[in-house]
């Protein structure tokens, strides 16, 4: 039943997908972006590098005192083994960013097993990493809510267990691998889009464009585009289209690349880093900048839990953290002629994501044939994109009955204990 339904949104996505396009390239000078859009034949040679994939699973039962019990599990698959995580909580405050931060826990540390106890070269993991540590910092350095201040250290606690996964590959001369399916990037669309303006116009708002990710976020910019637009309409016809395709939210990289990428091709990794706009935009661009604000944060957020224990050194440990993220090769894959692009990230050795300089840019000496070579190898059809990774997903994901089954036990237990069965904050893990 499971895989009707997968094959049901796969075919729907394929359809809005297809409206989309049509609609978009109608209005929309998506064509014309394609001489600023560097892409290469996929290819690479056959290895025997041991990869497996991890991917992981959320759910999420609210229950009649308005507490909700959260439960995160991941997978690591390979060759001959498979490793699981699991972490349960009961949370007594509603937050969206809770539970995922739970899945990004499970997530690392059945990374982290599978190459500390299985020797992989090759390490798959589900979702952007990029999408991982800016959504983290996020939440670090301008949660305000109430909902999402109280859950700071378990932020943290993810942050921190990203890193140590990205630190232990490193350590273990182990390739990661980050690998969407579904995203809704608009890091290249507007990457190219500026370009184009910065041929057309000289202006120091399309300069910020090519240096950072989005300024479209900025409601400073965003008024400066729309007026910009609304001039160029009289005089610039093809400048004026150009910014309404920069503004308009629903054309993603995922439509502009269906059109122009073609079957069996990759585009040339860019090199991004810490380009995020708001971050830049506020000054918040090296480590002990994002750290001063983490900790600021965290007083707030421990005045709300002054019956949790802590660790003193939680501050040092977001420094370590922030420390140990690097750039990455940011790219995507298109393998079939139906399919959507994957979105590929890749690590870049020896770099610090948040050093200072924001960074995003194409950068073609960046050598990932052999990575693109491996997916496609490892592909099988539009709903089976990754070998490793569908088979992750598979023992990962929640079925309906397993979800019940797991709350009505945490639930008996919390109410015997008297209180909520807390995820330790054990940084050593």
């Amino acid at each position: 039943m499971d895989q009707f339904f997968d094959m049901f949104i796969a075919s729907a996505r394929g359809r809005l997908r297809e409206y989309l396009l049509k609609r978009s390239s109608e209005e929309y000078p998506i064509d014309a972006l394609a001489d600023k859009i560097l892409y290469r034949a996929v290819g690479g040679e056959a290895s025997e590098a041991r990869t497996a994939g991890v991917d992981g699973g959320i759910g999420v039962v609210r229950l009649a005192n308005g507490h909700q019990v959260i439960l995160a599990r991941a997978a690591a698959v390979g060759p001959d083994f498979i490793e699981r995580e699991f972490v349960a909580d009961v949370a007594s405050v509603d937050s969206s960013s809770l539970p995922w931060a739970y899945l990004v826990i499970a997530e690392s540390l059945a990374g982290v097993r599978a190459l500390e106890r299985h020797g992989v070269d090759v390490l798959l993991m589900d979702g952007s990493l990029y999408a991982k540590v800016v959504r983290l910092v996020h939440n670090l350095i301008l949660a305000r809510e109430f909902q999402n201040l109280y859950y700071v250290p378990e932020l943290a606690t993810a942050l921190y267990t990203l890193a140590r996964l990205l630190r232990t590959a490193r350590e273990r001369g182990a390739r990661l691998v980050f690998v969407s399916k579904d995203h809704s990037y608009k890091l290249l669309k507007e990457h190219v889009i500026f370009e184009k303006l910065s041929e057309r116009w000289s202006d120091y708002v399309f300069q910020r464009g090519l240096q950072w990710y989005s300024v479209l976020w900025i409601r400073r910019f965003r008024k400066e585009l729309l007026d910009k637009y609304k001039m160029a309409r009289s005089y610039d016809y093809e400048g004026a289209r150009l910014l309404a395709l920069l503004i308009t939210p629903s054309v993603t990289d995922s439509e502009l690349l269906a059109r122009v990428l073609p079957e069996g091709h990759y585009t040339v990794p860019m090199l991004v880093g810490g380009c995020d706009a708001y971050m830049n935009y506020k000054g918040l661009s090296t480590v002990e900048k994002l750290v001063k604000a983490a900790e600021d944060r965290l007083e707030d957020s421990l005045i709300f839990r002054l019956k949790d224990q802590f660790s003193q050194n939680v501050v040092e440990y977001v420094r370590e953290a922030l420390e140990e993220v690097p750039k990455i090769y940011f790219f995507y894959v298109r393998l079939g002629r139906d399919d959507a692009p994957l979105l590929v990230e890749v690590p870049a050795d020896g770099t610090k994501m948040f050093d200072g300089a924001s960074v995003k840019a194409f950068y073609p000496p960046a050598r990932v044939e052999y990575v693109v070579g491996l997916l496609a190898r490892q592909y099988r059809d539009p709903l089976h994109y990754n070998t490793w990774l569908w088979y992750a997903h598979s023992v990962a994901s929640f079925k309906g009955s397993q979800l019940s089954e797991y709350a009505v036990y945490i639930k008996n237990m919390a109410e015997e204990l008297g209180m909520a069965r807390r995820v330790k904050m054990a940084w050593g893990l």
